[in-house]
C-alpha cells in the first residue's frame, strides 16, 4: 500500500470510529435520560438522541461499506503489481509479535 493509501486509510478509519463512538455516546446519554428524566423532557430528548443516533448507524454502515470496497480493491490493486509478494507474505496474518 503507497504513502497515500496510507493516508487515506488511516482518515477513514478515524472517521468510523469517530462516528461510533458518538453513537454509543448518544445511546448512552438516552438510557441516562430514560431513567434520571422522568418527565416528558427527558422522553423527548431520549427520542431525539435515539433518532440521531438511527441516523448516524445508516451513515456509519455506508461509510464502512465503501471503505470495505475501497480496501478490497487495495488488495487486489496490489496483488495484481506484486503477486510473488503476496504468496511470501502469506501465513504472516499481518500480526506483530514483541
Amino acid at each position: 500500500m503507497d504513502e497515500a493509501a496510507q493516508r487515506n486509510l488511516k482518515f477513514r478509519f478515524i472517521q468510523l470510529t469517530l462516528l461510533l463512538n458518538a453513537i454509543v455516546i448518544f445511546i448512552a446519554i438516552a438510557v441516562l435520560l430514560y431513567f434520571k428524566v422522568p418527565s416528558l423532557a427527558g422522553r423527548a430528548g431520549m427520542a431525539v438522541l435515539l433518532a440521531a443516533a438511527v441516523g448516524l448507524f445508516l451513515y456509519f454502515t455506508r461509510l464502512y461499506r465503501r471503505t470495505k470496497q475501497w480496501l478490497d480493491a487495495e488488495h487486489r490493486k496490489n496483488a495484481e503489481k506484486s503477486p510473488g509478494e503476496e504468496e511470501a507474505g502469506a501465513g504472516d496474518g499481518g500480526e506483530r509479535t514483541e
